[in-house]
């Protein structure tokens, strides 16, 4: 290991004056000045790490930087089979789910399941492709990242969604926007086409034949789309979304809730790379707004709890050090402006 960390050195003495070296734990690490331009540097110091089994972080370290070598884990053998089989679950609860909302037993006769295609079919392809996006992004940025693993549940929606698992860090702030905003952003396309197909199949009932029944609340979006399709109502009329139409509600619904700027969740990632540990604050502050909505929607109070359980502290990328690109700072700008767009502060009420 001594060896290895020597060869360390050689490499990078043409670009960097060796201030101290140290061993912690399994890592190495050398502190010291630049001596060319930092861009230049740290594009040269990536590209010979590249030759070695290990990650390197970049940290500034008084007028000088901090680099440290970190061992490569070793590849476990990937499961696959796990991710088809909780594909294939979470399909049977979204067709129960989908068969249920159309106010019909699922398995009574059996063939009644097949109702609940049109929503099932909907909500999976939602969910996949925000997973999706996050997948082909990290796979883009070097990430080592699982195949998405479906969540069945049994209630109105047949799912807790999905997520995938991160196996290796996120080399800069760059690759963090792109990863965390990848899935919302493709999530969002395709629920809004879910949503426009679904209006043009849904249509106006009459509000006291659905009296204790629940009615969902609108975004920003929600409500001019709806305009846009139904004009106005007649008085006592209201809109009785088609399944397809409320699994592009439900699209937008979790793409705010993934939005939100709070620790690990996609606007945690998004908002840590534009601020760095500023981002604890503003998770703070999303956990008071939580709690002041919670008097209007008790379900806040679990987002609440959540944000708690996830914490406030967002892991640090590889290198903090080089610069946000302006286009990247685009993405996170559509990114929470998609959070304004699609957030309902009152999801759910029943009349």
């Amino acid at each position: 290991m001594e060896s290895l960390h020597k060869k360390i050195e050689e490499l990078l003495q043409e670009v960097l004056e060796i201030e101290a070296s140290k061993t912690e734990h399994f890592s190495f690490v050398l502190e010291g000045k630049l001596k060319i331009p930092e861009e230049e540097a740290l594009k040269y110091i990536k590209e010979k790490v590249k030759l070695l089994d290990f990650f390197v972080s970049f940290r500034r370290k008084g007028e000088g930087i901090s680099l440290t070598f970190i061992p490569l884990p070793e590849k476990k053998e990937r499961k696959d089979w796990i991710n088809f089989l909780l594909l294939i679950m979470t399909f049977i609860t979204t067709l129960i789910a989908g068969a249920l909302q159309l106010e019909v037993n699922p398995f009574s006769p059996i063939f009644n399941i097949i109702k609940g295609i049109p929503f099932s079919l909907s909500i999976m392809l939602i969910i996949g492709s925000h997973e999706l996006g996050h997948y082909l992004l990290a796979r883009k940025n070097n990430v080592d990242a699982s195949l998405p693993y479906f969540i069945p549940a049994p209630h109105l929606i047949g799912t807790f969604g999905a997520i995938i698992k991160m196996r290796s860090p996120i080399k800069d702030r760059n690759s963090l926007i792109e990863i965390g905003a990848g899935g919302p952003i493709i999530g969002f396309i395709v629920s809004t086409i879910v949503l426009l197909i679904g209006l043009h199949l849904s249509e106006p009932v009459s509000i006291s034949d659905y009296k204790g029944g629940l009615t969902l609340g609108d975004s920003i979006l929600i409500k001019l789309f709806t305009r846009i399709y139904f004009h106005t109502l007649p008085e006592g009329k209201d809109i009785s979304l088609h399944p397809i139409a409320f699994a592009g509600w439900i699209g937008y619904f979790i793409t705010a809730l993934n939005l939100l700027p709070v620790g690990q969740l996609d606007g945690g990632h998004i908002l840590y790379a534009l601020i760095n540990e500023k981002s604890k604050i503003v998770g703070w502050i999303v956990f008071g707004i939580a709690i002041l909505l919670s008097f209007f929607w008790i379900g806040w109070i679990v987002w609440a709890i959540l944000f708690l359980v996830i914490g406030f502290k967002h892991p640090s990328p590889l290198d903090t050090i080089s610069p946000l690109s302006k286009k990247h700072k685009i993405i996170a700008l559509i990114s929470f402006l998609i959070l304004i767009l699609t957030f309902v502060p009152t999801p759910f009420l029943v009349k």
